[in-house]
């Protein structure tokens, strides 16, 4: 489960965590970009309470302000960034939610689809006043029975959860939320551009060179013009395509590691070794091992419809 980290510019206001689920109120003041370039296991409800943030997946900057409502899929690639110069911070409530807490929920109540739902709906929601309101009910109702720990709050802590996901499966509709008057400066439009073309060929033999020949730029505005834009190096960006692409088939597949590196871009299996760890904390054949120990142990479950 994710752990808050606390900087001199922000205030804790409430992490509590428990079986396979996590809340963390934060208050950060001023600019604030995120630092991890990441994907993570974890499922993300974001709510913003006040400011406005700017994320990047799907290689697009999408807008967020007060009152909305952030759903974020299991490892897919995000970043979170300051909205500008003028921006003087954001109040912000996240519930984090584990794969293997998902699973259990959807087994406890497969015709909620979560893991679909979440899989074919992440993004941002503008919410309505109502839909507000039942987020912040939930938040206080889950610190609460945290805070008092009476006779089954761990239950009731889930049951809030499972409340909050029931009314969003039913009720909230994606935005087109994307910063469209950034699409119009040709910064955001080459950025767009170039995270398209990584995201398609991340496992071909890409350099600095070729892609400013292709792009038709000079590599020191490509590389500038990308992070400043995506929060991520070019390097960075490939490298988190083929990790999630590697981490998928050593999850799916009996390939080899030697394989597996070969497929999504690595010639030297050390050298994929090296960066896998980087990123999942583990080697490449731990993982693996991990995940066939945590299959084995899932237990068969049939459910009528």
């Amino acid at each position: 489960m994710v752990e808050p980290v606390i900087e001199t510019n922000e205030k804790l206001t409430l992490f509590c965590s428990i079986d396979g689920l996590a809340v963390e109120h934060k208050v950060r003041y001023g600019q604030y970009d995120m630092k991890i370039k990441h994907f993570h296991p974890e499922y993300e409800i974001f709510y913003i309470l006040d400011g406005q943030r700017d994320f990047f997946f799907d290689n697009r900057i999408y807008h967020a302000r007060k009152g909305d409502l952030i759903l974020i899929d299991s490892n897919l690639i995000h970043m979170t960034q300051s909205t500008g110069v003028d921006d003087l911070g954001h109040n912000r409530i996240i519930l984090y939610i584990t794969p293997d807490k998902m699973k259990s929920m959807e087994a406890k109540f497969p015709s909620l689809s979560l893991t679909r739902f979440f899989r074919m709906n992440y993004g941002v929601y503008h919410l309505t006043s109502e839909q507000q309101e039942r987020f912040m009910d939930f938040y206080y109702n889950f610190k609460k029975e945290y805070q008092e720990k009476k006779s089954n709050y761990l239950l009731s802590m889930e049951l809030c959860t499972i409340e909050l996901l029931i009314h969003m499966t039913r009720d909230l509709h994606r935005s087109d939320v994307t910063a469209d008057e950034k699409c119009e400066n040709k910064n955001f439009r080459h950025a767009y551009e170039i995270a398209d073309y990584l995201s398609e060929h991340f496992s071909d033999d890409i350099d600095l060179d070729f892609l400013a020949r292709k792009f038709y730029l000079s590599k020191y505005y490509l590389c500038r013009t990308f992070r400043e834009v995506t929060g991520y190096n070019i390097r960075e960006y490939i490298n988190i395509y083929r990790i999630r692409s590697a981490k998928q088939l050593l999850e799916e597949s009996d390939e080899s590691i030697d394989t597996v590196a070969g497929k999504v871009g690595y010639h030297s299996v050390t050298h994929f070794e090296k960066i896998f760890k980087s990123y999942m904390n583990v080697s490449p054949l731990k993982y693996r091992k991990q995940r066939n120990v945590y299959v084995s142990m899932i237990p068969v479950v049939n459910h009528l419809s």
